[in-house]
């Protein structure tokens, strides 16, 4: 008895969460609706809206490396550039557990970035990039993108 309500309301639960984005059609409604739990339920979700692209991440990638900041102002050029790595991050997740394994990796990721943010900046900050590649510890994305809105204002 216990169990058949724990499911009902692992039911609601699920309906009310997916109706609340108004994205629910009637046939995924009568499959959260008719699903035989909670957990069978999101799964079945997974598989089939949880898809990656690696089209789209090939093209996110490709811009990533091609990006410039031109003429742009550098919070106008650091923008574009976090968008796409916001993008990424959603498309391609990192591991988030917490092993020393995986925070190697996203200390690997954070200096891939700011590389990435560094090499396209204009050659008129030469000199800042190699000071911030001289330093140690090596600066955040963020720390880096502040030194050059900074040093722009000047």
């Amino acid at each position: 008895m216990v169990a058949a309500a724990q499911l009902k309301q692992n039911k609601l639960l699920v309906v009310a969460a997916t109706t609340q984005q108004k994205q629910v059609t009637k046939e995924l409604y009568s499959s959260v609706v008719y699903g035989s739990s909670a957990h069978n339920v999101w799964k079945d979700l997974k598989e089939r809206f949880d898809k990656r692209n690696i089209s789209r991440i090939y093209n996110l990638l490709q811009e990533i490396g091609a990006l410039k900041q031109g003429l742009s102002p550098v919070s106008t050029y650091y923008s574009k550039l976090k968008d796409l790595w916001d993008e990424y991050d959603v498309m391609a997740p990192t591991p988030s557990c917490p092993c020393p394994e995986s925070k190697v990796f996203l200390e690997h990721i954070q200096q891939q970035r700011l590389v990435q943010f560094l090499s396209g900046l204009n050659e008129s900050f030469a000199q800042a990039k190699g000071q911030i590649m001289l330093m140690i510890p090596t600066l955040t994305i963020n720390e880096a993108y502040g030194m050059r809105v900074n040093e722009q204002r000047q």
